[in-house]
């Protein structure tokens, strides 16, 4: 168990977590009166832009949104880019991922969110960096885009975004408090700011149109990007995956393709020590399922050696977003 999980769980530590959060809840409350009053001031670039965001921390599908935004920009004969902090990489500032023509950067210095959408995408411009304001400015000087697509956004208030779209992860909000005691990034009052908030992973109360659904490919891909089919693989199988929420990932394999033999939760962004490695390895599996996100940032011979293949997620757009795409987007 890592230190902040030991920490998350100890009872012993609840009062420091409690006074911590206080505190957290404090310095938000004030930054955003600071925003909300014009005290601090928010930019705005001439291109539109997006933001894919959420309330609460854990993987909630944000990236997986990001990308069905892209392509549906894509298939309208627009050119989008994609602006993210780059959470986890091994660099500072301003990073190009990828331009109009070549990928840049190795997974170590984008991040892997970044890594993964320009490895999908190729063609569209992708770029980290801590100041989202730079960034976009970059984007908007070097690219002319028709869109910027801001990756986790929602907590960034310093860039100004024509559309503001929060998904809500039903689990992971029953802990209706603030960071580090709860799972609340900040206050759900907050969420008036949103023009738009999702609903993911069991929701209730949802209104009609606001869901969001992810759906599984019934095939495999490999680092030359080759595909098996899902029944085509037989023998016990594992799955690994280093997410905000794995068990949501795992439960969703297990249900297309029989119960796993062995699953196994890494932190998320995981980087795959060879501590980590070696706890995948242990396990007598004839093959291994994981993410794309986590496929990336393995060695290609690793995964050959033990028959670790990576399965793609997907999202359609929900009609109240498709709404607003073709009203003000087209």
């Amino acid at each position: 168990m890592s230190i902040a999980k030991y920490l998350h769980s100890a009872t012993w530590f609840l009062p420091v977590r409690i006074i911590l959060s206080s505190i957290y809840g404090i310095l938000i409350s004030m930054r955003n009166f600071c925003y909300n009053k014009g005290l601090f001031k928010i930019h705005r670039v001439k291109t539109p832009v997006i933001s894919v965001g959420n309330i609460s921390a854990g993987g909630s599908g944000k990236t997986i949104l990001v990308q069905s935004l892209v392509q549906y920009f894509l298939d309208q004969n627009k050119n989008p880019s994609i602006l993210s902090r780059g959470y986890g990489r091994q660099t500072k500032g301003l990073l190009v991922v990828a331009n109009m023509t070549a990928h840049r950067a190795s997974v170590l210095e984008s991040g892997d969110e970044p890594f993964l959408l320009a490895q999908n995408f190729p063609g569209v411009p992708v770029v980290v960096s801590e100041n989202r304001v730079v960034g976009a400015q970059y984007l908007e000087d070097n690219f002319t885009p028709d869109v910027i697509i801001l990756d986790d956004g929602f907590q960034h208030r310093r860039l100004f975004r024509d559309l503001d779209i929060v998904i809500i992860d039903y689990p992971s909000t029953q802990k209706q408090h603030l960071l580090p005691w709860g799972n609340f990034r900040e206050k759900a009052h907050e969420l008036h700011r949103a023009d738009q908030i999702l609903y993911s992973k069991n929701a209730r109360g949802s209104k009609q149109g606001q869901n969001l659904s992810f759906t599984l490919e019934k095939k495999v891909y490999n680092s030359q990007d080759s595909s098996l089919n899902l029944d085509e693989l037989s023998g016990d199988y594992g799955l690994f995956a280093g997410l905000g929420n794995p068990q949501y990932f795992f439960d969703s394999v297990n249900a297309i393709h029989g119960p796993a033999h062995t699953q196994i939760s890494f932190p998320d962004h995981a980087q795959y020590t060879q501590g980590q490695l070696d706890m995948i390895t242990d396990n007598s599996c004839s093959y291994w399922i994981t993410t794309q996100k986590d496929y990336i940032k393995l060695d290609p011979g690793f995964c050959e050696a033990h028959s670790i293949y990576f399965i793609r997620v997907k999202s359609e757009l929900p009609a109240v977003v498709l709404n607003d795409l073709k009203k003000y987007f087209n």
